[in-house]
């Protein structure tokens, strides 16, 4: 099992909605995503457990590279109805996802 599959579902849900969604600590998947935690096996296997379907669902985003689907559809979303959003890689999409057609959805 490797760490894409993690950070894919940080990506979507952020650090603390993941946690909470594997019933563990922020700082837990902190530590997961830095490489720091002692035998992160069995953590690394609920995470595949909760998160499954985003294995499949990915595109190439001619911004961002690699991107799951639901990533995607949330940035244009926020940049279609110009919210403002504490969210790191916000600034750097709002315009370019405004009018971009890249989601399948």
């Amino acid at each position: 099992m490797n760490m894409t599959l993690l950070r894919k579902a940080c990506e979507l849900h952020g650090q603390r909605g993941v946690a909470r969604l594997i019933g563990k600590s922020p700082a837990t998947v902190n530590l997961m995503l830095k490489g720091r935690y002692p035998n992160p096996k069995n953590l690394l296997k609920r995470v595949e457990e909760v998160f499954l379907e985003l294995k499949e669902e990915v595109q190439e985003c001619p911004l961002l590279g690699v991107i799951h689907i639901d990533v995607c559809v949330k940035y244009q979303g926020w940049a279609k109805e110009q919210k403002v959003h504490r969210d790191r890689l916000y600034m750097q999409v709002r315009e370019y996802c405004k009018d971009c057609k890249g989601s399948k959805r």
